[in-house]
This record gives structure tokens, C-alpha cells and sequence, in this order.
């Protein structure tokens, strides 16, 4: 660095004059010591580990899968251990031992600074969705700091609607939002899964395809879409499978022995669903509910009442309120009144 020259300090009072040359000083200490600390600075041993497998496989079938090691750090990494779970944590003698791999670009079997090591594999899928984990252990050279990391893939099996516990679900169009029984969160359903029964489903920008086990094989399908609903079904053979309405707001519409406000009179829509298939199906609204006997219907609540629309086929209105059912065909719609309206 250039210091201070002496035909400017000259120019400054005593006290301006000490309080430069200390700065520059300073600036002199820190320069230095960056330097130091630069040279000095501490190597870190680290690696990062990816995994890939199959999205969606037969039960049975071989699961292909690749672990991607790859150093992070400053030093060279001696890979000790690379293994993998198959998807049954309390079960060891499955567990997959991985040698072989690609990627030692000079042949030194160190895993150099940036180097990318992968190793490929593969398991026999289970009868229901696995989380394969991978994991890697490593010394660092000549460092001696052990190294290891983990890395999750979740394969999902194919497995067939069952009463009561999981039904099929296919994204037909747009976006379908799900969130499992048991999760916080909504994720994209892309493709084809199976969803446990209890689980909801946002179709306000989509269409979704449901199908439910009826038991011994049986199956029924249907598509609903510009709704949220939560798919319920009973464990027993042959049971229906409900849709209840979620999500909107009746807060202006009034309570029950109430009158209602003038907003509530109206027909404004609360929450909806449309459905559009055959089987055992039933959607459930407010103040009634709707089984359909292969059709394409609407069940609409709003602050009056649930109201069941058909376009095409028969469905079997239940009110809850008058505890009648009515047979409603293609072009006719019947409205389940809300109390006081």
C-alpha cells in the first residue's frame, strides 16, 4: 500500500496530523492481517448428496436409482460408505451396498474439490410407497475430518383403490391442488397417484378424476371439478363415496331461527362442485346431498340453500332439512332451503 506522504502532514494542525497517521495505521493493521488471515484460513471438508429414482412403479417391480456425490469443500474426500435404504428403515438385509461409480476423472479414488461421483442401483419395489434414503460417509485427505450426508427419493408404487382407506386420483386438466389426511399442506398432483380417504382436494383451476375401490377388484369413477371437497368413504364393501363441500363463507348469511340479511336472500354462490360420471358418488352440500346414478350434476351451495342442478342422468336428492328424498332428472335442479329463507 502507498502511505501518507510527508508533504501533506505538513499542512495539518499537530492533532489533525496524529489523528491521520493513526488511521493510517490502522488501515495498515487490517490490510495485514486480512492478508494473514486469507493464507491462514482453515480448510472445510464437505459433500452434498443428491438422489434420482423412478416416479411411479409396479409393486414388485425393479426401482432403478442413481446416488450423485458431489465435494462442496476445500479438501479431497476418501468415500468410506455408500449405501442405501430400501424403503424399510427397521430392516437392514435389504439395504443396498453401492461400489461401483463414474466420475474419479483421474483415477486417484479421492473425490476431488468439485469432483461428482454417481453411483447407480436398483431395489424391488414394495406393495405401497417408499422413501429410498441414501447415505454417504467420507474422511477428508489429509485433513481426517469425517464428512457425511443423506439424501430422500420417494417412489410411487401402483396400488388399487380399497374401501375406506385409499381411492385413485388422475389430474385430468388445469391445476388440482391435494392435501393428504394427516398433512398441513397443499402440493400440485401431477399425473397419476393413489390419495388416503380423508384427504382434500382443490379443483377451483382443474379437474380431477377420483376413483374408489368398491371392494373384490370393483371399482367406480367419476370427474369433479371448480370445487374444494374432501373425499370420505366408509371401510366396508361396496360403500358410497362422499365429497363434502369446503371452503367459502357464511358469515352474512344468518343463523338458523334467524331472518336473513338481504344478502343472504340471494343467490349468490357460497361453494360448488361439479361432477361428471357413474357409480356409487355422492356429493354433500349444506343442505343436501346428491347421489348420482351416472350423470353429470352440480351441487352449489349458497346463502338460500344447496341447490342440485342435472344436466344429463338421474340423481337422488336428500334434504337434510325436510328429510325427503326426490329423484332429480337431466334439465331439472332442486333447492334444499336454508332455514328462514
Amino acid at each position: 500500500m502507498s502511505h501518507p506522504r510527508s508533504a501533506t502532514l505538513k499542512k495539518l494542525p499537530p492533532l489533525a496530523a496524529l489523528a491521520t497517521a493513526t488511521l493510517a495505521v490502522a488501515a495498515l493493521f487490517v490490510v495485514v492481517n486480512t492478508a494473514r488471515g486469507a493464507s491462514n484460513r482453515a480448510q472445510v471438508a464437505a459433500l452434498d448428496v443428491t438422489q434420482l429414482c423412478a416416479n411411479r412403479v409396479e409393486p414388485n417391480s425393479q426401482v432403478a436409482f442413481q446416488v450423485v456425490i458431489q465435494n462442496t469443500g476445500d479438501e479431497g474426500l476418501a468415500v468410506t460408505v455408500v449405501d442405501a435404504d430400501a424403503g424399510t428403515p427397521d430392516n437392514t438385509t435389504d439395504d443396498l451396498i453401492l461400489t461401483g461409480h463414474t466420475g474419479d476423472t483421474d483415477n486417484d479414488n479421492i473425490l476431488d474439490t468439485n469432483e461428482e461421483w454417481t453411483y447407480p442401483g436398483s431395489y424391488t419395489a414394495p406393495s405401497e410407497d417408499a422413501t429410498n434414503i441414501a447415505g454417504v460417509d467420507a474422511i477428508s485427505v489429509p485433513g481426517g475430518t469425517s464428512v457425511s450426508d443423506i439424501a430422500p427419493c420417494e417412489t410411487d408404487v401402483v396400488q388399487p383403490p380399497v374401501p375406506g382407506v385409499i381411492v385413485g386420483v388422475r389430474e385430468v386438466s388445469g391445476k388440482v391442488l391435494i392435501r393428504k389426511a394427516g398433512s398441513t399442506k397443499f402440493i400440485d398432483l401431477n399425473g397419476v397417484t393413489e390419495i388416503p380417504v380423508g384427504s382434500q382436494v382443490n379443483t377451483l383451476r382443474g379437474t380431477i378424476r377420483v376413483t374408489a375401490g368398491l371392494g373384490g377388484g370393483q371399482t367406480n369413477t367419476a370427474d369433479f371439478y371448480q370445487g374444494v371437497f374432501t373425499i370420505l368413504q366408509k371401510k366396508a364393501r361396496g360403500a358410497f363415496t362422499f365429497l363434502r363441500l369446503d371452503g367459502g363463507s357464511f358469515r352474512n348469511c344468518g343463523g338458523a331461527g334467524r331472518a336473513l340479511s338481504v344478502q343472504a336472500k340471494s343467490k349468490r354462490p357460497v361453494r360448488r362442485v361439479w361432477g361428471s360420471g357413474k357409480g356409487r358418488f355422492t356429493t354433500r352440500g349444506r343442505y343436501s346431498s346428491a347421489t348420482v346414478r351416472g350423470t353429470k350434476w352440480l351441487t352449489l351451495d349458497r346463502c338460500d340453500g344447496t341447490l342440485t342442478r342435472v344436466v344429463a342422468g338421474v340423481v337422488r336428492v336428500q334434504d337434510f332439512r325436510t328429510r325427503k328424498s326426490v329423484n332429480v332428472r337431466a334439465g331439472g335442479s332442486y333447492l334444499a332451503r336454508a332455514p328462514g329463507a
